[in-house]
């Protein structure tokens, strides 16, 4: 499976597809997410795997520490 489109029959280096931007929506998105998951809400299962897709990077837990401070000042 391609980590990049999540598409089978090929691997990320081969993926033809440009690699999604991490623009101001995707962080919007994730630290949606983390509020959701403190405030102990369920994520569903399209929410969870985009999540856990999104988990493979080196700095992901300097983002999520970001994400949760972020989710507490708003």
């Amino acid at each position: 499976q391609c980590y990049n489109c999540k598409e089978y029959r090929h691997v990320a280096r081969e993926c033809q597809k440009p690699k999604r931007a991490k623009d101001a929506a995707y962080h919007q998105e994730n630290m949606l997410l983390c509020k959701q998951e403190e405030a102990g809400i369920q994520l569903n299962v399209k929410q969870a795997d985009w999540r856990d897709d999104t988990d493979d990077e080196s700095d992901d837990q300097e983002f999520e520490a970001h994400y949760m401070y972020m989710a507490k000042l708003q």
